[in-house]
């Protein structure tokens, strides 16, 4: 593959990331919904809290055991919007609907999802051993090794009979994608609803509510592009495989 041929993959991918991702917030805002309401929730509790007083208190309640309860609550929705995002994207393309869960291949997604967490979780025992720069390569290589069963994990998400051996032997350009859609669709919400938090603290009651209700949807936005992102990653790796194109 030529620098051209990989640069024009990669600039399809952001914009499909970006077309499709955004679109959910219409075609299938119930799978958005799943991070935007636990989110709003802390946001409310965070309110009531007096967060939003000034950075001082804001750092000495960040630990608040009310504040994680809902916090807890909100990382349960990120994850389940991610897979419920990735689902609608697919369906959208595959045909479907994301929330029928009789349609997912169960024992692709258990393994394929064991194997991912297995093999970058045995960094672990060893980083520590061999000091911190030669930790973060080894950790790195693992993390990057793990990639090809998040693919198979993916063909369990969304139903489909890919040959899963095509996927991990053929699927290593859009597992390197998987990373580059991940970063494109996360790092600026993330930064967006950092910048949220910050502009909050001190101000009156009545723009707080209202940055608040943006950074809620801004998280969804998150999770809408993130999830977006598994499905334009593992569309090519299915073409890859099996040298046919889902249509888009």
């Amino acid at each position: 593959m030529s620098a051209g041929s990989a640069l024009s993959i990669a600039w399809t991918a952001i914009r499909d990331q970006y077309r499709y991702g955004l679109a959910l917030f219409v075609v299938a805002p119930v799978a958005v919904a799943l991070v935007v309401l636990p989110e709003f929730a802390q946001h409310v509790a965070e309110i009531k809290l007096g967060m939003f007083e000034s950075r001082t208190v804001a750092r000495a309640m960040a630990n608040d055991p009310t504040r994680w309860a809902f916090g807890y609550a909100k990382l349960t929705g990120l994850v389940l919007a991610f897979l419920a995002c990735a689902r609608a994207v697919w369906c959208w393309w595959d045909g479907g609907q994301w929330y029928d869960l009789r349609q997912l291949r169960w024992g692709r997604l258990i393994v394929g999802l064991v194997l991912f967490m297995a093999i970058g979780s045995v960094a672990a025992p060893i980083a520590p051993l061999v000091g911190r720069w030669p930790g973060m390569v080894v950790n790195t290589v693992f993390s990057i090794l793990s990639l090809p069963a998040l693919l198979v994990a993916l063909a369990g998400l969304f139903g489909d009979g890919a040959p899963w051996k095509a996927l991990v032997t053929r699927g290593w350009p859009a597992a390197v994608l998987l990373v580059l859609t991940f970063l494109t669709g996360f790092a600026p919400m993330q930064a967006i609803h950092a910048v949220d938090h910050m502009l909050a603290l001190g101000e009156p009651t009545a723009v707080i509510w209202l940055l608040m209700i943006w950074d809620s949807l801004i998280v969804g936005a998150l999770a809408a592009l993130t999830g977006a992102g598994l499905a334009v990653a593992y569309r090519l790796a299915r073409e890859l495989a099996v040298r046919a194109p889902v249509a888009a």
